[in-house]
């Protein structure tokens, strides 16, 4: 008899451990902002992928409800059967299929998150203010992403040579063959190339309360010791961050501005 697919379809088993990886990267960052919510409590994952993240959440906090955000765009189409079997296997997520710029909502949210997500917007800036009117009073925004003030491109693994146009054409063939080995055509084109600098600043506009996890870089150095998956793919720097660390890099990001981290973590609150 068939089993019941209930979790992600991988192509391969090194698709597999790339996506276990991030997905207890995501944990890792996410859990404590769960644990100090009650059993009536409400998360919002925006774009949440295969739902690998969400599902493993869903599981060690099985009184919160979940709901997941993804439109499955350009460079994620393979992942689409995956939300449908996740859904019905688990009471406590269902997904909105559209982007988050799209979505049109009068529930409210304990807590909303992103992982790896707002450099692939549109239009992040309104995905913000969307998120912001979905938060219950006191609730937490959550977003990690990387920082483009810092001239390197972590999913290519490339540095970034005067902006986004002129290291395509440097860079167009190694970067068509890693969508190719990623079955992520459209990757490189869905990049919006978001900096620190312009988060802060549009923040600080709006009106939003806004903190920058400044450790969070020390934690992405650690990273690179213990996951060899995200050591592989960031080869090109991984041997010279190893070091750097290992002589106190990642404390240092702690005092350092936030547009000098390559990553960053954001947490916007909303009023009362």
């Amino acid at each position: 008899m068939e089993t019941a697919i209930i979790g992600p379809v991988f192509k391969d088993e090194a698709q597999a451990a790339r996506l276990r990886a991030e997905a207890a990267f995501g944990a890792s960052e996410v859990s404590p902002f769960l644990e100090q919510l009650d059993g009536q409590a409400t998360a919002l994952e925006i774009g949440c992928g295969t739902g690998l993240l969400l599902s493993e959440l869903a599981k060690r906090f099985d009184a919160i409800s979940f709901t997941g955000v993804e439109p499955i765009g350009p460079g994620f189409a393979q992942f689409a059967d995956s939300l449908d079997a996740i859904e019905k296997a688990h009471v406590n997520i269902a997904f909105i299929r559209k982007r988050i710029e799209d979505v049109s909502s009068n529930r409210k949210f304990d807590l909303i998150f992103s992982i790896n997500v707002f450099e692939h917007l549109d239009d992040w800036r309104r995905a913000m203010d969307i998120c912001i009117s979905m938060l219950k009073p006191g609730g937490k925004l959550v977003i990690l992403c990387p920082n483009y003030n810092i001239p390197y491109e972590s999913h290519f693994a490339l540095p970034v040579v005067f902006g986004k146009s002129l290291t395509l054409k440097i860079f167009a063939d190694t970067i068509r063959k890693i969508e190719e080995k990623l079955d992520a055509r459209g990757l490189w084109q869905s990049l919006n190339f978001i900096k620190a600098s312009q988060v802060k600043r549009f923040c600080a506009q709006k009106g939003y309360d806004c903190d920058f996890d400044r450790a969070i870089m020390g934690r992405m150095l650690d990273r690179l010791e213990v996951d060899t998956e995200f050591r592989k793919r960031q080869s090109a720097l991984a041997r010279s961050a190893v070091l750097a660390n290992r002589l106190g890099a990642g404390r240092l990001f702690e005092y350092l501005p936030e547009r000098f981290g390559a990553y960053m973590k954001i947490v916007v609150r909303s009023a009362g």
